[in-house]
């Protein structure tokens, strides 16, 4: 650049300039809308350097860029300046290198951020009061991004769901709720996304048995959804059709059932009344008034039953948790009256883990079983099976009577959809088909004339049970060899390694450890080799050399090796442990149990 040039630009220039040596840092030279900016005099600004114009605290930060204030190239930074009124300045400086009067120095050009500054607090602050609100709210509001990944997740939706943020975070959320795939939800919002338009709905969600009324709308950068509880607005209804449904059948009670023997009562009385009876015929009339009383009778005890049922729910949703099922299937055994005349069997011996509503569950496993006694008297034995089909926890009860007939079957399959027809069928016919619904699942039944039936009950798994009891969210990772979890009981990452390895696989995985350190801010992994097969000795060099400098550093201080059955698989870690020379504890066990509970104790 010219003299002349750089004349009129710095002399005329609207923006404050200054120009320092780089190797005294004092100023050597500024222009009048610096002058005018800060408040010096020219004299003033030449007698000072770069570092009298910064805040105190700011002046370790001057000096510890000096090697790029020195350098060549061109920079850009944002500081705080202070004028000589004391006022503080907030500016953005971007300073180049040029030589100026046989110096080597750098030209300052000084930007001024203050409204930006100030328009960018006003922001952070109405953001600030946004999330305070969203926060506050008694409504489930989350937000996703346009891949489906969960990038917010208000308090709300931890207490109506279970699930806290740091589960569901960053994460897929058919990962994340899989009970959600082909619902109403899953559609719903399929349609919202193509369409870039707003639905409203209410769905049950069976996880934690409750009803929601669920906005979903587009916005520019993804998709937000809210969830409101209105479970006890949905039972109010459902009780009121009840009630107009009960109503109903009671009219039609009173109008073709109760009139007709009353009917045939006051027909027959007039005939003693009046005198038009024969003595011969006295006795087969008075017979027929006892059957007309009888079936008046049966009609008044069913319209009692009619009258008086309650269909209040039985087992609140706070109820919903993990149970065994060997244990609940025993207690139901066990507390059964009329358990001395028949053998109550269960099928599969090893214990099943299951999340839901026990008591309602065991409730209907109670009612089949009584069933299945008093239909089969002539046996000795009622069976339990279960069975996990599809994703589903199949529970099946069968007796060995001489079956059920077809009009019956039909009547079962009606009552699924016709309370009327399940309470003609009994109290515990509902608990059973309640627990069924409560749990999104189902109810079948078969039958063979002569060898017995088998009621069969469907419950759906539940991410849940991986997620809100154990503390543990859907998988960080996950492909064939290996899967990635956050235990929070553990305060550390679990790397769940599979079959067989190679060097490729190894650093794919450890990789992506990389990765969930960084995320979760963890300094501890639990490393499980019980499903390793064969060596990954290849691996080694790689993982003591590369991977442990950078786990290190990304904060990893202690690894509880699970080993693995295999003997060469044993061997590649004991010789990965031997080789590490870093600052990382290693420990190593036999069980997962033990290394989850050593990294407990480590705070």
């Amino acid at each position: 650049m010219t003299a002349g040039k750089f004349d009129i630009l710095f002399y005329s220039g609207v923006q404050p300039m200054w120009v320092f040596d780089v190797d005294s840092l004092r100023i050597i030279d500024v222009n009048s809308a610096a002058i005018r900016r800060y408040g010096f005099t020219k004299k003033e600004f030449l007698s000072k350097t770069i570092l009298d114009l910064r805040l105190p605290e700011d002046v370790p930060l001057v000096i510890k860029v000096l090697p790029d204030i020195r350098g060549t190239k061109t920079r850009y930074r944002e500081f705080k300046h202070v004028a000589k009124n004391g006022r503080i300045l907030n500016v953005e400086i971007m300073s180049y290198p040029f030589v100026y009067n046989d110096l080597n120095a750098r030209l300052v050009v000084a930007q001024n951020i203050d409204e930006k500054k100030e328009i960018l607090s006003r922001l952070d602050f109405t953001e600030f009061k946004l999330e305070q609100i969203l926060e506050e709210t008694k409504i489930g509001f989350f937000q996703l991004d346009y891949h489906s990944r969960i990038i917010y997740w208000n308090q709300a939706s931890e207490r109506l769901i279970g699930y806290k943020r740091e589960y569901v975070k960053g994460h897929n959320l058919w990962d994340v709720f899989p009970e959600l795939k082909g619902s109403d939800f899953y559609h719903h919002y399929e349609w919202a996304l193509q369409k870039l338009e707003g639905v409203q709905f209410t769905e049950y969600f069976w996880p934690v048995q409750r009803w929601f009324s669920i906005d979903i709308y587009p916005v520019a950068d993804g998709i937000i959804v809210t969830i409101n509880d209105v479970t006890s607005k949905q039972r109010m209804e459902e009780r009121l059709l009840e009630k107009i449904e009960q109503m109903s059948e009671l009219s039609f009670l009173n109008s073709h059932y109760i009139r007709k023997p009353i009917a045939s009562l006051l027909g027959l009385t007039s005939l003693f009344s009046e005198g038009l009876l024969a003595p011969d015929e006295i006795a087969d009339t008075l017979q027929l008034i006892r059957d007309c009383a009888l079936e008046l009778d049966d009609i008044v005890k069913s319209v009692n039953t009619k009258a008086n049922y309650n269909d209040e729910p039985t087992d609140p949703e706070y109820e919903m948790g993990d149970f065994s099922l060997n244990g609940l299937l025993n207690e139901v055994a066990a507390n059964l009256p009329n358990a001395a005349t028949h053998k109550v069997i269960l099928k599969k011996k090893t214990d099943f883990i299951y999340y839901g509503n026990r008591k309602s569950i065991a409730v209907a496993i109670t009612s089949l079983v009584k069933n299945a006694i008093k239909f089969s008297p002539k046996a000795n034995r009622v069976v339990i099976d279960r069975q996990i089909i599809d994703n589903n926890l199949v529970l099946s009860v069968r007796d060995f009577g001489e079956g059920i007939d077809q009009n019956l079957i039909n009547k079962i399959f009606l009552s699924f959809s016709k309370k009327s027809v399940a309470r003609e069928l009994g109290s515990g016919f509902l608990k059973i088909i309640e627990a069924a619904n409560k749990h999104n699942g189902g109810i079948w039944v078969e039958s063979i004339p002569g060898k017995g039936t088998t009621f069969s009950m469907r419950f759906p798994l539940s991410n849940i049970s991986k997620v809100k009891p154990k503390g543990k969210h859907a998988s960080i990772f996950k492909n064939q060899g290996l899967e990635i979890d956050y235990d929070e009981a553990a305060g550390c990452i679990l790397a769940n390694w599979k079959g067989f390895h190679s060097l490729h696989s190894v650093k794919t995985g450890c990789i992506k450890l990389l990765e969930a350190l960084s995320a979760y801010n963890c300094s501890k992994i639990l490393n499980d080799n019980t499903n390793v097969l064969g060596t990954w000795d290849n691996a080694v060099d790689w993982v003591v050399k590369d991977w442990f400098p950078l786990a290190e550093a990304a904060g990893l201080r202690y690894i509880g090796w699970v080993y693995s059955p295999s003997t060469f698989s044993r061997l590649s870690a004991d010789l990965t442990i031997k080789k590490s020379t870093g600052d990382i504890t290693h420990k190593t066990f036999d069980k997962i149990e033990e290394a989850s509970d050593w990294l407990k104790t480590i705070q």
